[in-house]
């Protein structure tokens, strides 16, 4: 038997995109995000030896400067060091996050396929698929 493929539902497409979209995510979004948090574990290190510097003539301090402060840099170390301050939590959004982009990505891709299909296939003749019977079940 030979049947030919001439529309894909669009609800057919969106939730098969949405149960896959989540599956194919979910290992990229884990091996991203742990790549974020060892950026930030390295970030909030190399941002801690920055230290303050004093400057002192005769033994009287006259000024102090820090580098942090003077680069504009202070806002984004203490962010960093509040993320870095619970790696798991940081680790489970990013992860979450990431999954939510994959997803929605996965299934824009599918929803755009779908309609692409849909405007070829009665160009085309659609997708022809071959349906054999198996042995012991019935026709």
């Amino acid at each position: 038997m030979r049947y030919s493929v001439r529309r894909i539902g669009l609800g057919s497409a969106l939730r098969m995109s949405l149960l896959l979209g989540w599956v194919v995510a979910l290992c990229p979004s884990l091996c991203m995000a742990g790549l974020a948090v060892q950026v930030l574990r390295t970030l909030s290190r190399a941002l801690a030896q920055v230290q303050t510097l004093d400057i002192t003539v005769l033994g009287q301090k006259i000024a102090t400067i820090d580098p942090l402060a003077l680069l504009q840099l202070r806002g984004a170390a203490d962010a960093v060091n509040r993320l870095t301050a619970g790696l798991l939590g940081t680790f489970l959004l990013l992860t979450l996050a990431l999954l939510i982009v994959g997803g929605v990505m996965f299934v824009a891709a599918g929803v755009l396929v779908s309609v692409v299909y849909n405007l070829l296939a009665p160009i085309a003749g659609g997708l022809e698929v071959e349906l054999k019977s198996r042995a012991g079940q019935g026709d």
